[in-house]
């Protein structure tokens, strides 16, 4: 993806369209220009790479090329660049903080020349180094004086190949929506399909005859974090354009008007192919849920990327599975959201009849009451999913006849003597099994005491299904003063 301001694309009527690389001679001779200044730089300073690269952008410029098409094709050839800091004989920022030190004490900033070599020459003999080795550090810092550690090759062909992707990624960063119409088989599908929720995009997936029809959210459509999301909707693209029959279709937002943009794999040949394969998780809430959950001793096998529910026409991919014999509960994560994809997620939820499922919604979220108010199994969470609370809603679903909890009908309030009202009003924080121990006197079961603190306004921390490790506090309260 390129930054916004190298975007060269064209308007016409209602459509809109990047300017991509046709592989003409010209652009072909202003690429291997480039990889050319890029593969000689490696060992000289990044300030006479930079020098090499704006002659390189003027001499494309009076060829006639888009100022920006040369100065796009060098934003991406620095992306293949390791800088290292050049080497010296003491640490940079220790000889800067020497010297301005030495400088404040002695003189203004405004330096003459003789005051300027009288500060070099005091800090030098302090950092036994010569003046030119100190200066050599001070200007370290600056990332002009930066090496070229190493270039990842590249050919020109395939650089301008990078160039039309980064063109579309940056174009579909100002998308409302987008549409995309795939035919695969069957294990093509599920890793474009599994790829689109691990990125955490909002999405309908539907069946089509040949493949899927994918309909995302745009970046442009959410709230918050867009460039987060839009960076999530980049790293999809590649896996599309390098299938053999897709085709794109957007609504883009572009200085306050609506285009259309529409592409299809009769331009594949513009753009990089890349193995269609899964894509790291783009976020550690899902990561860190399961490795958690595995230590909890739960009796229920958790399963990343269940195989996808359908619904009709459409497709429903949940985030986890948990299985027990022979009983299967899924797990939901809302993340990124906008009205009309709650509604549709709603909706879709709904629909899904006899399947057993767990919404867990970032608290932050304000659609989080929502979903509250919808749904019964809801977990409300902050940055990290609490793995002892999903085992707790779990317990309902559990086949073993002494751990199910019987759902829940419309529950009496709970009495209390008035001396467990006296110890709960005095409460501020506790562990669970401190107060678990000294409720029990009064008959309160498990269940009774955790809905008494909660309608008493006391939060549970679960960080384990263990009662010695789970506190109890006030919501007011702070953990330090138990």
């Amino acid at each position: 993806m390129l930054p916004s301001n190298l975007l060269v694309a064209r308007a016409k009527g209602y459509f809109i369209r990047p300017k991509y690389s046709v592989f003409s001679d010209l652009e072909l001779y202003v690429a291997r220009k480039l990889v050319r200044a890029f593969s000689r730089s490696v060992g000289s300073k990044r300030k006479h790479l930079e020098d090499s690269v704006k002659k390189i952008e003027d001499e494309s410029f009076k060829l006639g090329l888009d100022y920006r098409f040369a100065r796009g094709l060098a934003h991406l050839l620095y992306r293949r660049v390791e800088f290292i800091k050049p080497k010296t004989k003491i640490d940079p920022l220790k000889a800067r903080l020497e010297i301005f030190a030495e400088t404040s004490q002695l003189y203004s900033f405004a330096l003459s020349e003789d005051e300027r070599r009288d500060v070099l020459e005091r800090v030098s003999e302090r950092l036994n180094v010569s003046t030119e080795e100190l200066l050599e550090a001070f200007k370290a810092a600056y990332e002009e004086e930066q090496i070229v550690g190493s270039f990842k090759e590249i050919s020109a062909e395939d650089l301008l190949r990078e160039y039309n992707l980064s063109l579309t990624q940056t174009l579909l960063f100002k998308a409302l929506s987008i549409n995309i119409d795939v035919e695969v088989s069957g294990t093509e599908a599920k890793i474009i399909l599994f790829n689109v929720k691990r990125l955490s995009l909002m999405y309908v997936a539907e069946k089509r005859e040949n493949g899927i029809r994918l309909t995302i959210d745009g970046p442009a459509s959410v709230l918050k974090q867009t460039e987060r999301y839009g960076t999530r909707i980049a790293k999809l693209i590649p896996y599309i354009v390098a299938l053999q029959r897709w085709k794109i279709f957007a609504k883009v937002r572009k200085q306050n008007k609506i285009y259309s943009f529409y592409i299809t794999d009769k331009y594949s040949k513009l753009f990089p192919k890349i193995q269609l394969r899964l894509v790291e998780y783009d976020s550690d809430v899902e990561e860190t849920f399961y490795k958690r959950f595995q230590t909890l001793g739960s009796g229920w096998k958790i399963f990343r990327e269940p195989e996808p529910l359908v619904v009709g026409k459409h497709i429903f991919i949940p985030d986890f599975a948990f299985v027990k014999n022979g009983v299967k509960v899924y797990l939901e994560i809302v993340g990124f959201w906008t009205k009309e994809y709650l509604d549709r997620k709603i909706k879709k939820l709904r629909s899904l009849r006899d399947v057993k499922i767990i919404l867990a919604v970032n608290e932050e979220l304000s659609c989080s009451k929502v979903f509250k108010k919808e749904f019964e199994d809801v977990i409300l969470y902050k940055k990290k999913l609490p793995a002892p609370e999903v085992y707790l809603v779990l317990k309902k679903y559990d086949p073993s006849p002494a751990t199910r909890i019987k759902k829940k009908t419309k529950e009496k309030p709970i009495r209390l003597p008035e001396e467990a009202e006296t110890y709960i009003s005095g409460l501020k924080a506790a562990k669970l099994s401190t107060v678990l121990e000294k409720l029990s006197k009064y008959g309160l079961t498990y269940k009774d005491v955790v809905r008494v603190l909660e309608e008493k306004g006391f939060e549970i921390l679960w960080t384990s299904v263990d009662p010695n490790r789970v506190i109890v506090r006030k919501r007011s309260v702070s953990l330090n003063s138990e």
